[in-house]
């Protein structure tokens, strides 16, 4: 058994280190997480830094109705009132001091839909970045085992490098010969590091070449 489970992490991180589109990516992680976390149903939601909301989803075993519902703006204000916004173990139903019938999601989606127990968690890439959310969802009544909290805990930052958008820019900047330094550029106006690229004072924030880069 526990042997399983090593294989299934171990696969869980060459599946998240492998080629594809994020949500390619993101559909072959919960279906290997299934082995060492199982489910009846799933959802991960990608983080919106600046709307500080989430956007898109990869779903597993979910109706229609309900991923229309986990698609809207109300799981986005669960995740905060419940504090899975933040890096934290993962937090289920079984764990809130008040009933889980208090949060829309669950009351008005999860629940009719016969989900009563699971976990969320928050996914955050190294240097703290909040890339998403990840939900594993329950038909049985029994919290999830402490064994399984910690396991998916564990399992947090592999989920967070696969679906982790700066990747995919990372790859076309390398395309770039002989670049030394790179930032994003962001649709709000702010910039944002690189990761495996270091930083130039060129790049800072209000120089004039990302006011010209900007401009173009």
């Amino acid at each position: 058994h526990m042997r399983s489970h090593q294989a299934g992490e171990l696969l869980l991180a060459e599946t998240a280190a492998a080629a594809g589109t994020t949500s390619e990516r993101a559909q072959a992680m919960l279906e290997v997480l299934r082995r060492v976390v199982p489910f009846d149903g799933a959802f991960l939601a990608f983080a919106d830094p600046l709307r500080h909301g989430y956007h898109s989803l990869v779903t597993v075993d979910l109706d229609a109705r309900t991923v229309e519902f986990l698609s809207g703006p109300q799981v986005a204000r669960d995740i905060e009132v419940t504090g899975t916004d933040r890096e934290r173990p993962p937090l289920g139903p079984s764990d809130l001091p008040y009933p889980a019938e208090e949060l829309p999601t669950w009351a008005e989606c999860l629940i009719p839909s016969g989900i009563h127990e699971g976990l969320g968690v928050a996914l955050f890439a190294r240097g703290g970045r909040h890339v998403g959310h990840l939900a594993v969802l329950s038909g049985s009544r029994q919290p999830p085992s402490p064994a399984t909290r910690r396991r998916l805990g564990r399992l947090a930052p592999v989920l967070a490098h696969g679906i982790d958008p700066m990747r995919s820019l990372l790859t076309a900047a390398r395309l770039v010969r002989a670049a030394m330094a790179g930032v994003v550029l962001r649709a709000d106006g702010g910039s944002e590091a690189l990761p495996g690229l270091r930083a130039d004072a060129l790049l800072a924030p209000r120089s004039p070449v990302l006011a010209a880069a900007r401009e173009r």
